[in-house]
């Protein structure tokens, strides 16, 4: 799995704030005895099963976005009506043969005005009736400019609601695995290596195995 992906959930975020700085597994492991072991969480994340899977679902998530927004923005002369319509049926999963249909209904009414609207730019002589429906147009962009902020905007809160859905589910396969570990070779504190990068006992690949199993 390319690291680039936990990486990234974890860019700009400390490891403090993610809990994962030191990892106590209970009074009954604080004695002389208990050892001090030390574990790369990143890499025990890109071990979970699900971590692929949840890539792929990231991955999907934003190029259905991307491209349908893309297509919006080439086509800022559409009504808003048909906008809503044409980013609710491109993201639906499933589509009847209903819909299909209707989408790509609005897709040609899209280019239809679009067409209409780059002639109307160019015609040497337009009537009253030709800079009326230009003054529509400019409005339907700028009503469109407005509607594609909102879904961006909208979209970017969704990733990072999914993003964090995600790495909690990945955390808790993380912590269960050092408790795991803790418990059966009789660690009483696991440090992430971001604090203690030198130090012995590494139960990286060992935490990996197990959250492997976790996920």
């Amino acid at each position: 799995m390319n690291k680039s992906y936990l990486t990234g959930f974890l860019s700009g975020t400390s490891v403090v704030a993610l809990g994962m700085v030191v990892v106590l597994l209970g009074s009954g492991f604080q004695g002389s005895s208990a050892k001090t072991g030390v574990v790369d969480a990143v890499k025990v994340m890109e071990a979970v099963e699900t971590a692929r899977n949840y890539r792929e679902e990231e991955k999907n998530y934003f190029n259905e976005r991307e491209n349908a927004l893309q297509f919006l923005s080439q086509n800022r002369v559409m009504k808003k009506e048909d906008a809503e319509k044409f980013w609710n049926l491109t993201l639906k999963t499933t589509k009847t043969d209903a819909e299909k249909a209707e989408l790509e209904k609005v897709k040609t009414s899209a280019a239809d005005a679009k067409k209409k609207f780059n002639d109307l730019q160019v015609k040497a002589n337009p009537t009253d009736a030709d800079l009326k429906i230009l003054d529509d147009y400019r409005n339907r962009q700028a009503e469109m400019g407005e509607f594609g902020k909102k879904l961006v905007e909208d979209t970017q809160t969704e990733m990072k609601d999914i993003r964090q859905k995600h790495l909690n589910a990945l955390q808790d396969a993380y912590q269960a695995a050092i408790l795991e570990i803790g418990k059966r070779d009789g660690y009483g504190v696991i440090f992430d290596k971001n604090v203690a990068p030198f130090a012995a006992n590494d139960v990286t690949d060992a935490a990996s195995k197990i959250a492997a199993k976790k996920g």
